[in-house]
Formats: C-alpha cells, structure tokens, sequence
C-alpha cells in the first residue's frame, strides 16, 4: 500500500543479523489483526495444522452475526455454538465455527456478519481456605439448607481431570461426574460440536470397577513430570467441590454434581515449525463447553469456573467470548460463570500513555534471550485518533512505518513471515482503534521499540497488552504500569472475576501476582477475592493424596463453590437467583480489613468472600422453604460504567438457536 514508509533520518545497522524492513501487506479488508496475519501467511503458502476442533488450514472463530440461518448456510463454515440472545428485541447472536483460511476475507466481508474474529489460545493461571471463608457446615447459618450445594450443578472448564481420585467420587463407588468432554479426544458419532470425546457418567463407573480406569476409559489426567506435579484441573476442581473421601478435606459445595470439560490446546499452529508453549483450548472452544454444560445441567441450578485466560484485548467487556457469556448468563436465572482474575500483576504486561498531537511516545519491548515462542502485543486506543506505528529493532533500525488502516511484514531469510503489523480502525464491538504487532521467535532478542506519531488526535490515550507466554514471557522495560492487568476474558459484564490473597497469614495479605483491574472502560474488576495462595487439594492420580498450587486458579473455585451454595440454599427454598441477585448477595456481604475502608480495592475488589453471610443474605432474600419466589431483592450493585459502542445496523431478528449441544454440521 503506497502509505507505507520508512523515515528518513533511520540510519539502518543490523548487528545480529539483518531483520527486513516492513512492506505493505495485500490484505484489503478491515478485520482482526490475526486473521490479517493468516491471510498474508495463507498468500505466502503457509498452511495451518490440523487442531483438535480444525482440520489444515481451517481457523476457530467466533463471529456476531445479525442472520443465524444466513451463517448456517455459508458452504465454507462448520458451525458450532449459536448463543442468541435473551433480549427479544435483540437481532445479533453470537456464533463459533471453522473456517477455510482462504475464505477468511469472503466470510468477513458477508453482509450478516457483524464481527468475526480468531480464537485466542487460554492458558491456566496457577485446607485452610474453607473455614477462613466461614463456607464449613459449622459455620454457615443453623437454619441453612444449602446441603453442601446438593442439587447444582457445578462445572468446571480446565485440563486434566482425574475422575479416581476418591473426592470425586460418591456413595456406592459411583462417580459424581455427570460427564467428562474430552475436547481433544477422538472424534465420534456423538461429539459435542462435531469434535472430541464425550464419556458419561456409566463409562466412568464402568471403567472406576477395572484395576486401571484410566486406560479401561481411555482418558486420564497428565503424569508428573519434574516441572508439572498434578493436573491444573484435578486441583481446581476440588477446591469447588470434592467431597474428601480421599483426602479427608472437603472442598465448598462437596454435595455437588459435576461436569468437566478438559479443554484441548488449538492454537493456530504452521506448518513446518513447532509451537513452543502450554496453551490449553481457545477462546471458541471456551464459549462451546459453557453451553456444553449448560446444556447437561438443563433446569438445575449451575455455576461454570473458568481459571484459564489471556492478556490480549479490549480489555472492556467487548470481546465476543465475554458478549457470549453475558447472553448465556442473562437467559435464565440460577447460572453463574466464575473466571480467575489472572496472575499478571507483577509481569510487565501492561502499559498506558498519552499520544501528543504531532508528537510520539516510545514504549520499549523486552524479547528474553531464551525466546522460543511467538510473541504478541496489543494497543488499543480512542476511535477518533489516529496513530502511525513505527517499529524499530534492537539494533536500532527502523523497519517501518504502518498508517492507520494498513498493514505490514517483515520476510525471515527463508521468506516466512516474521513480523506481522496491523493499524486497524474502529473495532466493530466497541468503535476503538487496534494495533496488533506479531513477533515470530525467529526475530533476534533485546529490547524492540514501538513508537506510536499522533497524526490525528482527539483523547490521545492508549493502552497496550503483551500476551501472556508461560514459556519465556515477554515485558515492557521498567518501570511498569501494573493497572489495567486482569485477564482479557475477565472483563465482562456478568461473570464474577476473583483475586488471590492469602488465607494463612494473619493480615491476609494479597497475593504478589493478583492481578489488578480496572477494565479500560473504568469498571470495577475484579469483584471479589478468595484465598488462592498456597491452597492444598487434590492431587491427579494419587486416589487420596493433594498437592499445593498457587494462583487466581486456585481463588476463583473457591468462589464458584459458595456460588453453589448459594444456589442449592436458594433452590431448597424455592427462590430463583437471578445473575444480578447472585452478585450483590457476593459484595454485598464480602468482608474489609482487608481491603482497608469501604470503597472498591483494584486487586481485592470489594472485598474478602464470606460463605456463611451469603448464605444468610439467601435465607433473608428467599424466606421459609416452599415460599414463593418472588420476593425482595437485594439493593443492587452500582451500575457498571458502559463500554462506548456504536449501535450496529442490524438485519431482521435471527432464527431461534439451536439447542446446546447439538452435534455440528458436516462441510
């Protein structure tokens, strides 16, 4: 494109070796910087490898879409997930699919399709904690008749599920699995969504009889390894709702009935090289496994934990996957999503500034030595400015320049893309500018610039994110601005967002790594905290031993455990808990000192979770079992501050979706 330039007082020297000044890109729609970074990948010969829920060159996308049928009947889309909304005078659903890296371009620029954008890979975000949230049968209230969350239905989105440890499993040696979805499991007949495998909860007990039930099922958790003791998931998934027969320690809800989705890694992987790096499930994968348990759960009263996420983002509710959850959580009373809050606080992952008008501001990107994964940053940004993005390498050597509206890469020796930048204007969820630079780990080492030249401003305020990498993560250089760090699907609306602190010190100190809010929209996130530093519970393969973990991973069950509690006192009671009611009963009785004074915290949000004061507020709210449901709210949470969006020009209301679960259609 003719607007792409290097300046002209760059002096060009390569000391490592000579990384290719930018060139124009030949993407000419305005869509997501990483489906610009397929399509020039795509025009180069590059194919993408098959993943658990793609096949070669087949992307994972969520899309908003004002038509489902016209979706639907798109010849190049296998669909999945269609969550419309409960708004009757909506006229948009949110829809998960796959695509032919081809026909990216066709599908974007398709009338109906309001949005559509890549998946983004999810990673995990690593016995005194029930009593020290009053959540043991003891210490909640005389009269409540939660029964340890009997009658919910607690799920859980993780990896690695060890369905023999002996906490979950119940009465008679049957398991409290109502099932396991194995997303990256071998395609069947019945998968959910046309992938993966499904075992119900007879499979389960079948194989629980044989001396090895791992191989008698064919699924397990993962094995230690020096570097990885017990499974993530097995570990989560007991501090929500193991019962102790194993360990001798219960978790929150130890009544509960569970289903667990072992999300599987489908990253957009190339041909040719190797992917360095733990990413567990995507962003479509995430929204198909919350309607996947929603669906098992059916009428009962359910609360989905998710402790996975990313960094990347708008950072104001306004990704699809949050959008997506919001509808699910406004469509029916008695559901509830818990998410981590991250663990991203002290990672130098974030930074803000201002963009002068005519001026620049410089923001210095450290790549480790030991680089051995594809790097990402994201800066987003007022729709009314303007900004040129200049990116220089550690040699000092400008490689160009990129205008708004445009795109550009970078070649290695071998001509695969190395560098991918796009400015891309006005985000059709939230009207915001976004540029999106890719690094790929061929790139040298040290200390990469990017200059931001406000060409046109109007609020000049920018924020920019370093996507997360569990392998070498990449920082801004110090010193660092820890705001603005909670995880990119920790935005939205609805779901509860939790922070860590820690339960065994007298001052319940926050834990170093929780992350801090606000979202960029300036709303109160995250808003609650839970223990999650050096918590005790199960440990996969073991039968009856635990293991120790540390993470907003391990706050965020905790809290969708009390949820469930929550949920089975109200349930007992006859009493519906809509999302909204279920939130202010949670701040409304958390607990101070900490947080000192009465106002949000951004790391502890409005404060420390306190089972035994919900349930009561439950029993006030709902009265005598059998009485009816309506009834006094609670006073409401303060109305969260909107993200700016402009209002889309929708086609007629879409059909009704389909129901949850149903397999998808074959290309």
């Amino acid at each position: 494109m003719s607007d792409m330039r290097t300046p002209e007082e760059t002096v060009v020297v390569e000391t490592v070796y000579a990384v290719a000044p930018m060139v124009a890109s030949n993407v000419t729609v305005q869509m997501d910087p990483r489906l610009q970074r397929l399509v020039v990948n795509c025009d180069r010969g590059v194919l993408l490898e098959a993943t658990a829920s793609a096949g070669v060159d087949e992307v994972s996308v969520i899309a908003k879409v004002s038509d489902i049928g016209a979706w639907e009947a798109l010849s190049e889309v296998r669909t999945g997930a269609v969550i419309a909304e409960g708004d009757a005078n909506s006229s948009s659903a949110i829809v998960t699919g796959r695509i032919p890296v081809s026909r990216i371009e066709a599908v974007r620029t398709a009338p109906f399709v309001l949005s559509l954008k890549a998946a983004q890979p999810l990673q995990p975000l690593l016995a005194s904690g029930v009593e020290e949230t009053n959540a043991r049968p003891a210490q909640l209230p005389t009269q409540s008749l939660s029964n340890g969350g009997k009658d919910v239905v607690v799920g859980i989105i993780d990896y690695g599920c060890d369905f023999a440890h002996r906490n979950f499993i119940g009465a008679g040696g049957k398991t409290r699995l109502l099932s396991i979805w194995h997303q990256g499991g071998a395609n069947t007949p019945t998968s959910p969504f046309g992938y993966g495998r499904e075992y119900s909860a007879t499979e389960i007990d079948a194989a629980l009889a044989q001396p090895d039930p791992y191989t008698a099922l064919g699924y397990g958790p993962a094995r230690d390894t020096p570097t990885s003791i017990g499974t993530h998931g097995t570990h989560v998934m007991d501090i929500a709702a193991g019962n102790g027969n194993g360990s001798g320690v219960a978790g929150f809800a130890p009544q509960a009935d569970l289903v667990f989705v072992d999300v599987s890694h489908s990253d957009l992987s190339w041909g040719g090289s190797d992917v360095v790096g733990s990413t567990f499930g995507d962003s479509t994968q995430l929204l198909e496994a919350i309607q996947y348990i929603l669906g098992k759960a059916g009428d009962r009263p359910c609360v989905i934990n998710i402790s996975l996420g990313t960094n990347g983002g708008p950072h104001d509710g306004t990704t699809l996957v949050e959008d997506g959850i919001d509808r699910l959580l406004r469509a029916k009373p008695n559901r509830a999503v818990t998410i981590a809050a991250s663990n991203s606080f002290d990672d130098g992952i974030h930074a803000s500034g201002l963009v002068p008008a005519g001026g620049s501001v410089e923001m210095a990107w450290q790549i480790g030595a030991a680089n051995r994964s594809h790097k990402e940053l994201e800066i987003w940004f007022d729709g009314a400015d303007r900004f040129d993005v200049e990116i220089i390498a550690p040699s000092g050597s400008s490689l160009g320049v990129v205008s708004p509206g445009n795109s550009a890469s970078s070649s290695g020796p071998a001509g695969n893309v190395e560098i991918f930048v796009a400015n891309r204007l006005s985000d059709p969820n939230n009207g915001d500018n976004t540029i999106g630079i890719f690094l790929e780990k061929t790139v040298p080492p040290g200390q990469w610039k990017v200059r931001l030249h406000g060409s046109a401003v109007t609020q000049g305020r920018f924020h920019a994110w370093i996507e997360r990498d569990n392998v070498a993560q990449s920082s801004f250089a110090p010193p660092h601005d820890n705001t603005h760090t909670v995880g990119s699907i920790s935005c939205g609306q609805l779901a509860i967002v939790v922070g860590s602190y820690d339960a065994h010190k007298p001052g319940r100190p926050i834990s170093w790594f929780s992350s801090a809010g606000p979202t960029r929209d300036d709303r109160q996130k995250p808003e609650i905290s839970a223990p999650g530093h050096a918590v005790v519970a199960a440990h996969s393969r073991t039968k009856t031993g635990v293991v120790t973990k540390s993470g907003t991973s391990m706050a965020a069950p905790a809290t969708a455990g009390v949820v469930a509690l929550l949920l089975g006192e109200a349930r007992s009671r006859g009493r519906d808990l809509a999302i909204a009611e279920l939130r202010s009963i949670l701040t409304g009785t958390a607990r101070r000192n900490p947080p000192t004074g009465a106002s949000w915290n951004d790391r502890y949000g409005l404060g420390r979770i306190d089972a035994g004061a919900a349930v009561q507020a439950v029993i006030a709210l709902a009265g005598a079992p059998g009485a009816a449901k309506s009834g006094p709210k609670p006073a409401p949470m303060p109305a969260p501050k909107p993200a700016a969006k402009p209002k889309p020009k929708l086609a007629p209301k879409p059909k009704a979706a389909r129901k949850p679960g149903k397999k998808a259609k074959k290309k």
